[in-house]
């Protein structure tokens, strides 16, 4: 027999938090709509703190997963969302009042040994197997495309160097300047608008909307030089991918060019079934406020970014099932 042990004032918020639940709150949904058990060796496994090797106990393993989810789902900063998680009940209950919090720096600590440990594959693959668990495997196809990630381009670092460049000078910056430079980000030009920063590939799930896979790169890299697909795959790309190769058995790509009236039909069904895979870029960039990054170089965007589309998968759970919902009645 459990015993669930709660101090004073985790009884008090969760009884205080009865009032927000009884108001709708989408967080509670998505809380139970996995099982968050099978990521506790994952996160575990950064750690250092056994018998043998000793070391302080470290932060509750589902905590670390969660808090980085609330980060995704509001685009919060990593001080910020130590205030958010200690100033909201509704963050609290999602994950479970636990007794302590992490600062802003464990935060970051955390997502660093997460990513030097090469965790966040192993945590967005343990997730599309439950998604596979609850039936919603590829049937109809997926779709492939690409968003850019804005970074923070520094103008006035850029315009210093632009000037020096003319000049034919260098700029010397100390080690402390060169932390805060970002070096993978990179520009690039698409409907004659510049973006600076990273681009993320995805495939999505034609009927159900899910991610089921992604790639970060850099904003340069072309559309059609990631091929996110299997070979049991019908994929749907637009017509940045004319002329790629795939490793799907069925390439349902856009055509460019001089195109006769079949090809224009093709590509207008192509484009009516490719049209979903726009979703998740839409709810990400409008609904979490995740089209930017604050942080610099590749591996930590791409972290970051799967966290971002784990939470996205969470959002359009509790949305399927709704739907599921309201076609029994």
């Amino acid at each position: 027999m459990w015993v669930i042990v709660m101090d004073f004032n985790q009884f008090v918020m969760k009884n205080n938090y009865e009032k927000v639940r009884g108001l709708g709150d989408r967080l509670e949904l998505m809380k139970n709509k996995i099982d968050w058990k099978p990521f506790i060796p994952l996160v575990s496994s950064v750690f250092y703190d056994n018998k043998e090797q000793g070391g302080r106990p470290h932060t509750n393993d589902i905590v670390v997963v969660k808090i980085m989810l609330l980060q995704a789902w509001y685009g919060l900063s990593d001080p910020e969302l130590e205030f958010q998680v200690h100033d909201r009940l509704s963050f609290r209950n999602f994950l479970d009042f636990p007794k302590s919090i992490p600062d802003f720096s464990t935060i970051w600590k955390i997502r660093e040994r997460l990513k030097d440990a090469g965790i966040e594959s192993k945590i967005w693959d343990e997730l599309q197997k439950q998604l596979d668990d609850k039936g919603y495997t590829v049937k109809k196809g997926v779709i492939q495309d690409a968003t850019f990630v804005e970074a923070d381009l520094g103008k006035k670092r850029h315009y210093k160097e632009k000037k020096a460049k003319e000049k034919g000078e260098k700029i010397e910056y100390t080690e402390k300047q060169k932390r805060h430079i970002d070096k993978d980000g990179t520009f690039a030009v698409k409907n004659n608008q510049v973006h600076y920063g990273y681009k993320s590939h995805t495939k999505v799930d034609r009927e159900s909307q899910f991610i089921r896979d992604y790639e970060v790169t850099t904003a340069s890299v072309h559309d059609g030089d990631i091929d996110l697909a299997n070979e049991e795959d019908i994929v749907y790309r637009d017509r940045a991918y004319t002329g790629k190769e795939t490793r799907a058995k069925g390439n349902a790509s856009m055509k460019r060019g001089n195109l006769t009236v079949k090809q224009k039909r093709r590509n207008f069904r192509i484009s009516r079934k490719r049209a979903v895979g726009e979703r998740p870029f839409g709810v990400v960039k409008r609904v979490f406020n995740g089209g930017r990054t604050m942080v610099k170089r590749i591996e930590r965007v791409s972290i970051k970014e799967m966290f971002k589309f784990f939470a996205y998968n969470l959002y359009n759970l509790v949305t399927q099932e709704r739907k599921q919902l309201a076609v029994a009645i």
